[in-house]
């Protein structure tokens, strides 16, 4: 059995590649730093969902649930 590139939590050989590689996908996103707007620091994170803010200056701001840009439509 190899071993998984990612940590992908909860999701063992259950629900196919396809639903794996698709959270995984979206965990990623989820997960990277991003750039203040204010401060510039990159310390913005996800408090709720599609409520995002800064650790370092409190500025907070609305945005996606997953990405503070929010996704086109497919």
């Amino acid at each position: 059995m190899p071993k998984a590139k990612e940590s992908l939590r909860g999701l063992g050989q259950k629900y196919g590649g396809t639903l794996r590689k698709r959270y995984a996908r979206v965990f990623r996103t989820l997960k990277q730093a991003r750039e203040c707007p204010a401060c510039s620091s990159m310390k913005l994170s996800r408090t709720a969902s599609g409520i995002w803010s800064c650790k370092s200056c409190g500025y907070t701001v609305a945005g996606g649930a997953y990405d503070l840009a929010q996704a086109k439509a497919r």
